[in-house]
C-alpha cells in the first residue's frame, strides 16, 4: 500500500504544483494587460485617498503628513520627484490621463500628485516566505490525507483480488471475490468471478468429458476385439459376413461419437463461430424432417410436420439443424407411435417444440438429462442407450443462440421438448 500511496501521492503533488505555475504563468506572462488592470482597479481609490490628502500641501508640509498617514495605511508610502521616477512613454500617457502606473511583479504603484511635477510611489508589503512555506505544507498535508482515505479502500479491495487470484492460480477453483457494493472495483471482481466460474466449468467438463469418453469408448472396442477373435476363428463365410457386419456397425458407432465429442468440445470452449444466416423456415424444417425420416420409419413412427408459423428464420442453419435432428433421435427412440415438430413465433424469439407420445420423461430428471454423459435410462443398447451428448449439445447450441431448451410433459402424455432462442439482426 505504501509504495502506492506514495506513486499516488508524488504525482499527484506534481501535478498540483504544475497547475499553480500554470496558473501564475499564464495571468503574468501571457494575460499580462488584463492582471495589470485588475491591480490598478484595485488600489486606484486608496491612490486617490492619498493623493487628495497631499496635493494641497507643499514641501516639508507635504512631507509631514505623509509620514502621519503612514502608519494608518498597509503600504510604504514615499514621495519622488518625476525626473528620479524614470517613466515611459506608456506610464507617461497613464499618469496624464490620471491612471495609477503599475510597475514590477504588481507590487509597486505610481500616482501623479500636482501635475506630474511630485509622483507619489506606493508599494506593497512583501509577502512573508515562511506564510507560503506553511501554506503549501498544509496543502501537501491536506492532499496527502485526502489521498490515503481514498487509496485505503482501493488498496484493501485489489488485494482481495489478488489473493483471490493467488489461491485461484493454487489450484482453488473455488476462490470467489465478494466486495461490498459502494467499492469502484466491484465489477472487476464481477469479471474476475465470471472468468473463475466459466474456467472452473471448463476444467470440470474437461475431467468429465476425459472420464466419460474412456468409458463409452470401452464397449465398442471391447466388442471389436471380440468379434475380431471370433472373425479368426469362424469358418463359414456367411457367419464372417455378419461378424464383419457388426464390426462397421461398431466403428460407425464409434464415428459418430467421436464426431459428437468433437462438436460439443468446440462449443463447450467457445472455438466454434456462430453465424446467422436468414433461411426459409419450412424448406429448413422438411431438410430436417427429411434426415431422420428412415430412422423413424425403421421405428414404426409418424414423423410429422404440425404446424410451421414462421417465413423466415435467423440461425446457424448447421448446428440448429444438428440440435433439432438430436431432439427428433430422441423422441423417435422412445416415442410409441407419433412425434410431430411445430416451429411458432414466441415473444421477441422462435420456439421449436418435438413432442412425442412415449413414456415421457420424470420431473426430477428433466434437469439432469441436459447434462453430458448422463443418462435416466439404465439401459445401454444402441436402441435406448445413446451416448448421453445430444441433449447436451441441443442445450448448448440454444445458449450459443441466445436462448434455452426444456422438456415438459406433451398432449399425449410423452414428452414435449421446447426449445426457444431470440431473434437477432
Amino acid at each position: 500500500m505504501l509504495r502506492l500511496f506514495l506513486r499516488l501521492y508524488v504525482i499527484l503533488a506534481l501535478g498540483l504544483a504544475g497547475a499553480i505555475w500554470l496558473v501564475n504563468f499564464t495571468f503574468d506572462e501571457l494575460l499580462p494587460e488584463a492582471n495589470e488592470t485588475y491591480n490598478r482597479e484595485a488600489m486606484r481609490g486608496p491612490a486617490y485617498a492619498l493623493v487628495e490628502q497631499l496635493r494641497p500641501l507643499l514641501g516639508e508640509a507635504r512631507d509631514a503628513r505623509l509620514a502621519e498617514l503612514q502608519p494608518h495605511y498597509g503600504l510604504r508610502l514615499a514621495l519622488m520627484q518625476r525626473d528620479a521616477a524614470e517613466l515611459t512613454e506608456r506610464e507617461q500617457k497613464l499618469l496624464a490621463d490620471g491612471q495609477v502606473v503599475v510597475r514590477g511583479d504588481f507590487m509597486e504603484f505610481v500616482a501623479d500628485i500636482d501635475d506630474g511635477r511630485q509622483l507619489l510611489n506606493i508599494k506593497l508589503p512583501e509577502e512573508p516566505r515562511w506564510l507560503y512555506l506553511w501554506a503549501y505544507s498544509l496543502l501537501g498535508l491536506c492532499l496527502a490525507v485526502v489521498l490515503y482515505f481514498w487509496v485505503r479502500p482501493h488498496w484493501r479491495d485489489l488485494e482481495h483480488i489478488r489473493l483471490a487470484a493467488q489461491r485461484f492460480g493454487d489450484n482453488d477453483l473455488g476462490s470467489r471475490i465478494l466486495l461490498p457494493r459502494r467499492s469502484t472495483v466491484r465489477e472487476l471482481a464481477g469479471h474476475f468471478n465470471q472468468m473463475a466460474e466459466r474456467i472452473e466449468s471448463l476444467i470440470a467438463n474437461q475431467r468429465e468429458l476425459t472420464n466419460a469418453v474412456s468409458h463409452e469408448l470401452r464397449t465398442p472396442i471391447a466388442r471389436l476385439s471380440f468379434e475380431l477373435d471370433q472373425l479368426k476363428q469362424e469358418a463359414d463365410p456367411r457367419q464372417s459376413r455378419a461378424l464383419i457386419n457388426d464390426m462397421y456397425a461398431d466403428l460407425g458407432e464409434l464415428e459418430e461419437m467421436v464426431s459428437e465429442l468433437l462438436t460439443y468440445a468446440s462449443l463447450e470452449r467457445g472455438a466454434t463461430q456462430i453465424t446467422r444466416e436468414s433461411i426459409e423456415a419450412h424448406s429448413w424444417l422438411d431438410s430436417v424432417i427429411g434426415s431422420v425420416a428412415l430412422e423413424a420409419e425403421a421405428a414404426g413412427v409418424q414423423l410429422l410436420l404440425r404446424t410451421c408459423e414462421v417465413d423466415y428464420i435467423r440461425i446457424e442453419p448447421r448446428f440448429m439443424a444438428r440440435a433439432l435432428i438430436n431432439l427428433l433421435r430422441n423422441a423417435i427412440r422412445y416415442a410409441d407411435r407419433r412425434v410431430e415438430v411445430s416451429l411458432v413465433k414466441f415473444g421477441a424469439g422462435y420456439e421449436v417444440r418435438v413432442n412425442d407420445d412415449g413414456p415421457g420423461v420424470p420431473m426430477e430428471g428433466r434437469a439432469k438429462i441436459f447434462e453430458p454423459f448422463l443418462r435416466l435410462d439404465a439401459s445401454r443398447d444402441r436402441r435406448t442407450g445413446g451416448f448421453g451428448l445430444g441433449l447436451a449439445l441441443v442445450r448448448r447450441v440454444c445458449q450459443w443462440h441466445g436462448g434455452q431448451v426444456e422438456v415438459l410433459d406433451s398432449e399425449w402424455g410423452g414428452a414435449s421438448f421446447r426449445m426457444t432462442w431470440a431473434y437477432a439482426e
